[in-house]
């Protein structure tokens, strides 16, 4: 923690997020930074992390007098045509902008840098070698070669999920040295390395056949379980950064929106 005198602003919060996830290292089409700016400026005395920005993460700021949210995809990505309170993520907007809360996004930025989610994923493994794939993604080689099976287990116990998705590669090999990975969805990333294995959150079908056909195993997570875990990581990157009045909690109320459903089949 670093001791404060003065109360924080927006801009010295900003300047210190941008010292952990640098703009300049944001894919081209990102729409990473300040998202919504308040009128008013007021001291930053409790940041709100999350991975998205939904309405009950909205409610939860606003119940916690929340002052700045860091929330890691875009909440405003595409552009908007109507700001409304028929839309839920038009009306999270203008209720954070009325309670004088600000929101910024670090996404890829946060992704590529040192240190940011994709260093992290690599922490899965015991890595020989690391190169980057265009920002985001990582190129490993491991100390030991893994099975499809020990690597699969080994991603599982890295993310504390209870499975993976896994698409043997035809032909493949049976045991794997080279691993190409990277945070959410990968494929545009992925597809032309030279890996024996690649592992992302979510790809198309047409995707995973490409890569598995060419005999490529292809591991995959869902989309935020790559992710979310980092957050507590980066909270902690984030409040040695910070004076130790200001309060930097992860969000209760943000959770993957694909939900396993039992059917007894």
């Amino acid at each position: 923690m670093v001791v404060g005198m003065d109360p924080l602003s927006p801009a010295q919060l900003i300047q210190r997020l941008e010292t952990l996830a640098p703009p300049e290292l944001a894919a081209e089409w990102d729409n990473t930074g300040l998202l919504l700016e308040p009128a008013s400026i007021r001291p930053v005395r409790q940041v709100l992390l999350t991975l998205d920005l939904t309405p009950e993460v909205t409610a939860e700021a606003l119940a916690s007098e929340v002052d700045f949210i860091v929330a890691y995809h875009p909440p405003i990505f595409s552009g908007l045509k109507r700001l409304t309170l028929a839309d839920p993520l038009t009306r999270s907007l203008l209720q954070l902008l009325e309670a004088g809360v600000a929101v910024y996004s670090p996404h890829t930025a946060l992704d590529a840098a040192p240190g940011g989610v994709s260093d992290w994923l690599c922490k899965a493994v015991s890595c020989a070698e690391i190169e980057p794939i265009e920002g985001s993604g990582r190129l490993i080689t491991l100390e030991t070669a893994l099975t499809p099976q020990a690597l699969g287990e080994a991603l599982g116990r890295h993310l504390n999920l209870p499975y993976l998705r896994h698409a043997p590669g035809y032909h493949g090999p049976e045991s794997i040295r080279t691993l190409a990975l990277c945070p959410g969805a990968g494929a545009s990333l992925l597809r032309d390395v030279r890996a024996d294995a690649v592992f992302t959150g979510e790809m198309r079908h047409h995707d995973i056949l490409a890569l598995a056909n060419a005999g490529t195993h292809v591991f995959l997570s869902e989309h935020s379980h790559t992710e979310r875990p980092y957050l507590a990581v980066f909270r902690e990157n984030l409040k040695n950064l910070l004076p130790d009045d200001v309060r930097v909690t992860l969000s209760k109320t943000d959770r993957d929106p694909v939900q396993l459903v039992p059917t007894h089949a």
